[in-house]
């Protein structure tokens, strides 16, 4: 059957299969680099609170912050989890009890622990499936 443009029922139904087949192959190639790329920004957020962590060391005469709350408002610009979104702890950061803890399974967190002493620290960060394989540590 062949309608007024000229095209048969056969040909608009594998232009639809072909395009079917596009996005199929398209949609999860684009959420995996959606994915990498949040992780890429957890990374950079890890970094980011590691430089407040320095920077409230040369503020507080060599000495490293105990707590993750103590480092937060030295944070420059607007910390969110690439995640959610969200900014704040518990959200987009976190204090850990210790620095062998893992992080909250909360894709996108930050988590800081320090070592007790003031003399070191670590930051986490917990990807889209499980804690990152980078850590930062004091002097990293």
């Amino acid at each position: 059957m062949v309608n007024e443009k000229g095209f048969t029922l056969i040909e608009l139904m594998i232009v639809v299969v072909v395009i079917g087949l596009l996005a199929a192959i398209a949609i999860p190639n684009y959420r995996a680099s959606e994915n990498r790329a949040r992780e890429a920004s957890v990374k950079s957020n890890m970094h980011t609170f590691q430089l407040a962590a320095e920077d409230f060391r040369v503020r507080n005469d060599s000495t490293y912050a105990d707590n993750a709350r103590d480092v937060a408002p030295l944070l420059l610009g607007s910390f969110r989890n690439p995640f959610e979104r969200s900014t704040g702890e518990g959200r987009a950061w976190e204090d850990r009890a210790s620095t062998s803890a893992d992080p909250t399974a909360r894709a996108g967190i930050t988590s800081y622990a320090d070592s007790g002493f003031g003399y070191s620290y670590n930051v986490k960060g917990y990807g889209s499936h499980g804690t990152l394989s980078l850590v930062l540590t004091t002097g990293d």
